[in-house]
């Protein structure tokens, strides 16, 4: 007796075998012969077919049944997320898409992909969890259809299983429209530094570790990190007022220096890639010179500013 058949079209050998294999893996070592079952697998004309049949006189016939129906629900979805998924997803992404260009919507796509393989790192488990979901709707399917296309599934069926993937979609853009408003900020941040007026020569910035900063003026006296996330940008006939997180740029764009001596020995940090990108050519980077050592140490209040030597000229 017929039981189940699933079949889906296959762009070659190669799918088709995947397919194959999606499925045979999930019995190996089962012996589900001897259970009053046996699956047959057909490749022909471009469309490759799982066939199971079952025996239910067979005194394991009624307890097999469920998990024959598991097991080849398990089989088609890691069919499905390692053949179809990937392109489910891309659909998703050019319909929710389809005012951007085209160069935004591949930037939505490399923020997605990763997503779709890996997870995401604050939730990890996503793959797995949404397998499981699929699996689950399958075997429904399986056990309420019984004979059905693959593709027609995938459809018109599942639906929890595609709101998943509509959640990660969704994710995506929020990740894309935050990375521009990002781009847009420090553009935004760069064009005013850029115009403002310079309210001193040289401010020393010292990098102590992480998002710690000190600032001091050209005699090296130490000057106040802005507390307030807002800040006035005073620009010729222009003064905006602006919420900015990260303190050290507040202060620095408060300051308003000509020149920033930065002293970091991590330069490939995010924040200091940030510094260096709003002030530009107004930040150098001062990374081994001894004045360094010493004011990372800390006991620059315990020096007078001549003991430092040529401090200004590193």
């Amino acid at each position: 007796m017929e039981l189940f058949a699933v079949w889906t079209e296959v762009s070659g050998q190669e799918e088709a075998d995947q397919f194959y294999r999606c499925v045979k893996e999930k019995t190996k070592g089962l012996h589900i012969s001897k259970r009053g079952f046996r699956l047959t697998f057909k490749h022909n004309d471009g469309r490759a077919a799982w066939v199971c049949r079952g025996n239910e006189n067979h005194a394991d016939f009624q307890q097999w049944l469920p998990q024959i129906s598991e097991l080849l629900a398990r089989g088609l979805a890691d069919f499905i997320m390692d053949t179809r998924e990937r392109h489910m997803v891309e659909e998703m992404i050019s319909k929710a898409c389809s005012v951007m260009d085209e160069h935004e919507v591949e930037k939505v796509n490399r923020i997605c992909m990763p997503l779709l393989i890996n997870g995401d790192l604050d939730q990890p488990g996503l793959r797995e969890r949404r397998r499981a979901t699929l699996v689950t709707g399958l075997k429904q399917d399986l056990e309420d259809v019984h004979f059905f296309q693959l593709e027609g599934i995938l459809n018109f069926r599942i639906r929890q299983y595609k709101q998943e993937l509509h959640e990660l979609v969704e994710y995506a853009l929020d990740e894309f429209w935050m990375d521009r408003q990002y781009e847009e900020f420090m553009g935004l941040l760069k064009y005013f530094v850029f115009f403002q007026e310079a309210k001193v020569p040289l401010v020393h910035l010292v990098h102590k570790g992480l998002h710690e900063f000190q600032v001091f003026d050209a005699e090296l006296r130490a000057l106040p990190v802005q507390k307030d996330e807002q800040v006035v940008v005073e620009m010729p006939g222009l003064e905006l007022e602006m919420d900015i997180e990260d303190m050290i740029v507040s202060t620095l764009i408060s300051i308003s220096p000509e020149k920033v001596m930065l002293h970091t020995k991590t330069p490939e940090l995010p924040v200091i890639s940030t510094i260096r990108q709003i002030f530009e050519d107004k930040v150098q980077l001062c990374q081994h010179c001894p004045e360094c050592e010493v004011l990372r140490s800390g006991l620059l209040t315990s020096l007078d500013a001549s003991d430092l030597g040529n401090y200004n000229n590193c």
